[in-house]
């Protein structure tokens, strides 16, 4: 999809409806629809632009890259706006100059917001809380003096991303637990080396 449909914007009534709709275009970024035509929310914007569905489908789907790409740079509000001035004479030739000065104007500001929003809405990884362990040491039922082999009952305390804790319960073997050590030290020399 050409950033070039983004010209359809120029019809744009005024600044903040486009930011409204780059704001409900980003909204929808996350998710993937069976058809590219704008969702509800955003088609309802839309409509103020006096575009037919053809034309709001190409418009939808170029935002859509655009901000995508413009989210995909971690840089500050000035970066951003040298960015966008080089994606749109790249990408976008035929653009009105007034177009791309008015983009470059709203999207750093809504940059922050979307920002924020995504880090909001992204799952973090679990992390370990608690840890507790016991070696058990199983006799045989014939002879009580005879050990059939150590396991270890390993513990662990895992808090989810939403706060929600939850415990995890291995039992490992001696087998097991040598595979384990192997692989935390293998962890623990590269961490050394990237630190």
């Amino acid at each position: 999809m050409s950033l070039s449909h983004l010209s359809h914007l120029s019809s744009a009534p005024n600044k903040s409806s486009l930011a409204g709709l780059l704001n409900r275009t980003v909204m929808y970024l996350p998710t993937i629809h069976p058809s590219p035509y704008p969702p509800a929310p955003v088609s309802s914007i839309m409509t103020s632009f006096d575009l037919n569905a053809n034309a709001q489908e190409s418009l939808y789907l170029a935002m859509r890259k655009f901000c995508s790409l413009v989210l995909s740079q971690h840089t500050s509000a000035c970066d951003t706006s040298s960015y966008i001035r080089e994606l749109l004479s790249a990408s976008a030739k035929d653009l009105d100059p007034k177009l791309v000065e008015l983009l470059v104007a709203v999207v750093p500001n809504l940059c922050q917001t979307w920002r924020a929003a995504s880090l909001k809405n992204s799952p973090s990884p679990p992390k370990l809380t608690t840890i507790d362990w016991r070696v058990s040491l199983p006799r045989s039922q014939t002879d009580s003096s005879v050990s059939t082999g150590a396991t270890l009952m390993l513990n662990l305390g895992v808090e989810e991303g939403d706060g929600e804790g939850r415990k995890l319960q291995l039992e490992m073997d001696k087998a097991g637990v040598d595979t384990l050590l192997d692989g935390l030290g293998k962890i623990k020399d590269q961490l050394n080396k990237a630190l």
